[in-house]
C-alpha cells in the first residue's frame, strides 16, 4: 500500500473544490430529478413495498385492470405514473 501526505491546506482546498463541484453537479440534476422518477419502471417487489401489499394482491390489481404492466423477459414492470395513479384514484 502507498500512502501520499498532502499539506493540511492543500486537502482543505482539494476538499472545498470536491464540494463545489458536487453542488454544481447538483444543481445541473436538479431539473431532470423529476422525469427521471416519472419515466421509472418498477418491478413486482418494488410495487408491493410501495404499496404496502401482496404479491397476490398485486396479480389481482392486473387481472383487474386496476394497475396495467408490462412483461420483458419474463418479468412485469411497472410505470411509477400508473402507480401513483392507483394510489392517488384510492384516496
Amino acid at each position: 500500500m502507498e500512502f501520499i501526505l498532502i499539506e493540511k491546506n492543500a486537502y482543505e482546498a482539494l476538499n472545498k473544490e470536491i464540494e463545489g463541484l458536487n453542488k454544481l453537479l447538483s444543481e445541473i440534476a436538479a431539473p431532470y430529478q423529476s422525469t427521471y422518477s416519472k419515466n421509472r419502471w418498477l418491478d413486482n417487489q418494488e410495487v408491493c413495498q410501495l404499496l404496502n401489499i401482496s404479491k397476490r394482491s398485486l396479480q389481482n390489481y392486473k387481472q383487474k385492470g386496476l394497475l396495467p404492466c408490462t412483461c420483458i423477459s419474463r418479468k412485469n414492470y411497472f410505470k411509477y405514473n400508473d402507480v401513483i395513479a392507483l394510489v392517488q384514484s384510492k384516496n
